[in-house]
């Protein structure tokens, strides 16, 4: 399913997922999406739009102390440039 999201936070070198807002969410939410490639080296940056081919997967993390689940969801597979905030030189 492709959305176009807005990054909401400092993509860093080591990063391997980004934190982003859907366009169109009225509450606003912010989302961390895992990435399949370095978002730093694909020159994310705050603010940018993107259009991300996400893919869902679950991922269940069973506390060993007390069972209780925990599930993570968001694999994001491709991205394209949709928009930036930002001139390019």
């Amino acid at each position: 399913m492709k959305l176009k999201a807005k990054i909401v936070e400092e993509v860093k070198i080591p990063d391997k997922t980004i934190i982003v807002e859907f366009e169109g969410d009225e509450k606003k939410q912010h989302f961390e999406v895992k990435c399949l490639f370095s978002p730093f080296y694909k020159e994310m940056k705050k603010s940018d739009l993107w259009i991300l081919n996400i893919k869902m997967e679950s991922e269940i993390f069973t506390d060993p102390n007390t069972d209780k689940k925990s599930y993570f969801t968001h694999l994001c597979k491709k991205a394209e440039l949709s928009h930036t905030n930002y001139k390019k030189d």
